[in-house]
């Protein structure tokens, strides 16, 4: 069973677990990691959510990701959630930190009320679509995307891909690495 520690709206820990899916369905804040794969061209690299998925199948990622098991932090839940879902492991120093958003998806059809204190960290890669190897029950497909093409996407809402919501979570998230790749000169 998945247990998650249960947070405040303010990211303060409240001192106790859940399962998972009960976390899901009561809404109860906790914490995950976004990893912006960036390759040396600008591109981001998506991921095609499994078909078996229970949320949001055969929809696109701007991230890889996952949630921060208890006890856990945030940097070693980005390390593990990037070896598992696309098979390698970033080194010390090479996943920077970029800051934090707060995520909200509601989907009734499949009873989700999820709310996260996502840290948002960026793993620029010379790595080809042919390196990563895929989490074969997580990802079903990947593809690199220009990141200025991702961000006019989102700004616009007129989409190429069927991405996974929350869109304006990504589009700050996305944003989050284009102000960091235009400031670190």
């Amino acid at each position: 069973m998945d247990l998650l520690e249960i947070y405040d709206q303010h990211n303060q820990p409240l001192g106790f677990t859940k399962p998972k899916k009960e976390a899901h369905r009561d809404g109860d804040w906790h914490r995950t990691s976004e990893i912006v794969v960036l390759n040396e061209k600008e591109e981001v690299l998506l991921s095609l959510r499994h078909p078996d998925k229970h949320v949001l199948p055969n929809y696109w990622d701007v991230c890889v990701g996952g949630h921060v098991d208890p006890g856990e932090s945030y940097e070693a839940c980005a390390i593990r959630e990037v070896e598992e879902e696309i098979g390698t492991r970033p080194q010390t120093g090479e996943l920077k930190f970029l800051g934090m958003v707060a995520v909200e998806v509601i989907d009734e059809a499949v009873s989700l009320i999820d709310r996260e204190h996502a840290a948002v960290y960026m793993f620029p890669t010379n790595r080809t679509l042919g390196q990563f190897v895929m989490q074969a029950d997580e990802v079903a497909d990947l593809r690199f995307m220009p990141l200025a093409t991702l961000l006019e996407e989102l700004r616009s809402g007129v989409h190429s891909l069927s991405y996974t919501p929350p869109n304006a979570t990504y589009l700050q998230t996305l944003e989050m690495a284009e102000s960091y790749l235009k400031n670190r000169t």
